[in-house]
């Protein structure tokens, strides 16, 4: 792929074993630093397919106090490096592999905006011009919360056109796991291994004492997980 002029990306992820005491998907601690590799590898993976420069940011060059503080300054630091559009992704989200990142850039090269939704009311994705960043409105949107991604669209949508792309799930729970395990195992060497672990999860016995809301794999959780990784 080509490389696109004045365009980078943001990658948003905590190391391994950071991510892996944030989220406790499994109560195990070696099953969530295997997990979060993975997801780790996965997301790294399809950066690099982009062509696109990126910036790693880990708990360790995020500043601010909250979760909004950090991704603003995150974006006005590459910004200030003389890119016109930024991208943001974290590491919870599969599907990035599947994600088209020439319409992306080409989008974004055509002065719109670019947003992918989770199905929580988040965002795996968000591409936004220079021209129309306002830090301290971005860095006041409501991260973490199911309006987020509304908010988002009007932010972005207020001074450019918007691109939206596919709608996908990212793993922030058990819950998650559980229904991309059921829904996916045969697609790739990934969804095995996400399905092995869910797999000795259910045979361990120290994770047998699981409280009730684990085993809800056929409706969605109300509660949502920011599209970027928080480091605390």
């Amino acid at each position: 792929m080509k490389k696109p002029n004045n365009i980078a990306l943001i990658f948003f992820s905590r190391t391994k074993a950071d991510e892996a005491r944030q989220k406790s998907w499994f109560r195990v601690k070696s099953k969530n630093q295997e997990l979060a590799q993975l997801l780790i590898e996965r997301a790294s993976s399809a950066i690099k397919a982009s062509g696109i420069p990126v910036f790693h940011f880990d708990e360790q060059k995020q500043i601010g106090n909250s979760f909004g503080e950090r991704i603003a300054n995150a974006y006005q630091e590459v910004f200030d490096l003389g890119y016109e559009q930024v991208i943001s992704v974290g590491n919870d989200c599969p599907d990035l592999k599947n994600i088209n990142w020439e319409e992306i850039t080409q989008a974004l090269s055509s002065g719109k905006s670019v947003l992918g939704p989770d199905i929580r009311g988040g965002a795996y994705l968000i591409g936004i011009q220079k021209t129309e960043f306002d830090k301290t409105k971005f860095e006041n949107l409501s991260w973490q919360k199911n309006t987020l991604y509304s908010g988002l669209k009007e932010f972005c949508s207020s001074t450019s056109k918007l691109t939206e792309l596919t709608q996908f799930r990212d793993l922030n729970s058990l819950h998650d796991i559980q229904i991309i395990s059921f829904a996916r195992t045969s697609e790739d060497h990934f969804f095995k291994l996400i399905s092995r672990l869910l797999i000795s999860r259910i045979q361990s016995p120290v994770e047998s004492k699981t409280t009730h809301h684990d085993f809800h794999i056929f409706k969605d959780s109300p509660l949502r997980a920011p599209p970027f990784l928080k480091a605390s």
